[in-house]
């Protein structure tokens, strides 16, 4: 190995013959994306357990109008079989999770703005994974919720793939007796 890195930096035509391979594979790398030999998306998408609809009513709109569009969603969402429930939160942001942190849904308090977390049945015995559910009814929804009042804007986002976080409850155990925190980890 070496051998072969000295090859290379002893000689100023090897230099250039190496700097020109690595600045063409960069080159070749960036054009994937606009030729579309690749998509531009950072991660996978991954099934999970659950995802948020953000609902927003025109800024003048009241409470029950914001209520109506937060029912029809739910009317429509109930009938999904992998739907197991769902909680709307009309005025305020969801209980904070890692997506809601990104997008600051924690700050929601206006009237016109509602949160739904839908919680889907176990990902191994649903035939369709989260993420073709949301973009197969996202459609639907709009169509249909978004009209009931004007300037409703319904979007649906899922739980961010990237490095795991902590889940919204950690329970954390320190201590020198093994045998005394085994016994607590089974009774937690």
């Amino acid at each position: 190995m070496e051998k072969i890195v000295y090859t290379i930096i002893s000689s100023r035509r090897n230099k250039w013959i190496v700097t020109a391979i690595v600045i063409l594979a960069m080159i070749g790398a960036v054009l994937m994306i606009p030729t579309k030999m690749v998509l531009a998306k950072m991660l996978p998408g991954k099934s999970a357990n659950t995802f948020t609809i953000y609902i927003d009513t025109a800024t003048n709109a009241s409470i029950q109008e914001t209520k109506k569009v937060a029912k029809c969603v739910e009317q429509y969402l109930m009938q999904e079989k992998e739907v197991l429930n769902l909680s709307i939160n009309l005025a305020q942001g969801a209980p904070l999770d890692y997506a809601g942190l990104v997008k600051g849904s924690a700050f929601k308090q206006q009237k016109n703005q509602a949160e739904i977390v839908v919680n889907l049945t176990e990902k191994q015995g649903r035939d369709e994974p989260s993420f073709m559910m949301v973009h197969r009814i996202r459609p639907e929804i709009q169509a249909t919720c978004g009209e009931i009042t004007p300037n409703t804007s319904i979007r649906f986002v899922e739980m961010p793939s990237g490095p795991p976080t902590l889940a919204t409850m950690v329970i954390e155990l320190y201590g020198k007796d093994d045998r005394l925190l085994r016994y607590t980890i089974e009774r937690v």
